[in-house]
């Protein structure tokens, strides 16, 4: 249920209400634009200033292991595994998936960090 409700955008606390303004995960408009609180259950998104610093690991995490299955892909294609075309690729697909990797690891992070802020406050 909650890999569900990440990838649906949705808030960690009640599920309904979303975290990002718009609902497609791939869309480069207004990308980094959140709601600061839930419209449903009023969760704040936004629990301490610098919050989501931490979300570049996880982004960082995203990006590796999807350019280590771009790479395999490309051995598997016929290329050898340190080739400037692999390179190449790998850099293609990382801006492409930039969008979803930026939402996605903001998101992981909400949900692994968020409720412990609150329970601190």
């Amino acid at each position: 249920m909650v890999i569900k409700n990440i990838f649906r955008n949705r808030c960690p606390q009640c599920g309904k209400g979303l975290v990002f303004l718009n609902k497609n995960l791939f869309s480069f408009l207004n990308l980094t634009g959140m709601n600061l609180k839930c419209p449903n259950c009023n969760y704040n998104f936004f629990p301490e200033i610098g919050f989501y610093w931490g979300a570049m690991f996880v982004s960082y995490g995203l990006a590796s292991f999807e350019g280590l299955l771009i790479i395999i892909g490309c051995y598997f294609y016929g290329n050898d595994l340190f080739d400037y075309w692999n390179l190449a690729i790998i850099v293609v697909f990382m801006v492409v998936l930039f969008p979803l990797n930026f939402r996605l690891s903001r998101l992981i992070w909400l949900y692994i960090f968020g409720n412990r802020i609150e329970v601190l406050e």
